[in-house]
């Protein structure tokens, strides 16, 4: 078996503990390159529990720094879960509306949430609860967001936990995509899910399944997404696949222009992550696989977030330069997957982040300094 066939049978066993055919025995070079396209796809957690739980024989030294890892990222998890009850609390004293998504809301369907790679804790309220969700957070916690809020969120640390509380979830440059988008959210009845034995309000299984792909489709086309979103999204699938109203879910999708993309990239989580066919929201043709490959070298060489072979780093005057160059090149690339929403980001969209570059950087030329008053 060759190293990826390797990585991804770990993978489908930590998902679904199903038997996969897995070698007795990994060399050191073998059990490093492993790891490492786990660490590159956030998906250690899965892949280190496989490897103890199947008994692989590997160096001793490598065996030590795998249950090292399982149990870092087991307590990374008690750390969120810690964080989340702290937030929900808060919310639920104050009387803010709100609803947990992704991470931990999506990390208590797997069928070991503690080795789900963690992250942040992302939660998003409306129009009429955000400003109280600034002041709880301020009376609370001392944090203090002020000025005018750009961009979707809001970005903070409380007790070493990162928190995003989003005002927007998403945006498709489009008014009537984002009208239909936000209609669906207003109209969304939500559910509980239970973390770490606390109820967590959260989205229904409809709408958060189409809003963990919409998330996943929309950093594959900036900078790159790793497998750990694509598995959120499969372990969505199979745990609410009786609850999941699949035609409306390919309503939305057909409304907002998204589902080919959908098909493309569902393609890889039944060929390659083992979701059942039938779970899967269409029945998948050769069409449908015929971006898989494409997909699969942008997941795998620019990793998790896009986090990996940068030359110039995350932030500056070349990172920018490099970062739309990066964006430019996959909306091409997967333009027919999504024609309306690439080619709006692609005229709309990037148009506008050039001209305020260059508005920057030509007041900085002559001695504005914004910083400076």
């Amino acid at each position: 078996m060759s190293k990826q066939e390797v990585f991804f049978a770990l993978l489908r066993n930590g998902l679904w503990r199903r038997e996969e055919e897995l070698p007795k025995e990994l060399t050191e070079k073998q059990t490093l390159a492993i790891l490492q396209m786990a660490e590159e796809q956030a998906v250690l957690g899965l892949v280190a529990g496989a490897l103890l739980r199947n008994d692989i024989s590997m160096p001793e030294d490598l065996r030590y720094e795998v249950i090292g890892i399982k149990v870092q990222i087991q307590q990374g998890n008690e750390q969120l879960n810690n964080g989340l009850r702290l937030l929900t609390e808060l919310f639920d004293e104050k009387g803010v509306d709100y609803v947990v998504v992704k991470g931990q809301a999506v990390a208590a369907r797997y069928a070991d949430m503690t080795e789900r790679q963690s992250g942040d804790i992302d939660y998003y309220c409306d129009a009429k609860n955000f400003p109280k969700s600034l002041q709880a957070i301020k009376d609370a916690w001392g944090i203090v967001q002020e000025g005018n809020l750009s961009g979707h969120h809001i970005h903070y640390d409380y007790q070493g936990v990162t928190y995003e509380g989003h005002f927007e979830l998403t945006t498709f440059y489009s008014k009537k995509h984002d009208a239909y988008w936000q209609r669906l959210l207003d109209e969304d009845k939500g559910t509980v899910v239970m973390v770490d034995g606390k109820g967590v309000k959260t989205l229904s299984p409809t709408m958060h399944t189409l809003f963990v792909f919409i998330h996943l489709f929309h950093h594959l086309l900036e900078l790159g997404i790793g497998l750990r979103q694509f598995c959120d999204w499969a372990v969505m699938l199979h745990t609410y696949r009786d609850e999941i109203d699949q035609k409306g879910l390919q309503e939305h999708l057909q409304a907002l222009g998204l589902e080919r993309a959908y098909r493309a990239c569902g393609s890889i989580l039944v060929d390659c992550l083992g979701l059942p066919t039938a779970e899967f929201t269409y029945e998948l043709t050769d069409h449908d696989r015929r971006y898989v490959a494409r997909i699969m070298d942008v997941i795998f060489y620019r990793g998790n977030m896009g986090r990996y072979n940068k030359r110039n780093g995350f932030s500056g005057w070349r990172h920018n330069i490099e970062a739309t160059g990066i964006k430019v090149s996959h909306f091409v690339k997967f333009v027919a997957l999504a024609p309306n929403y690439c080619c709006r980001w692609i005229g709309c969209e990037l148009m506008k982040k050039v001209i305020l570059k260059i508005k920057g950087y030509g007041l900085l030329v002559m001695g504005y300094r914004p910083w400076k008053g």
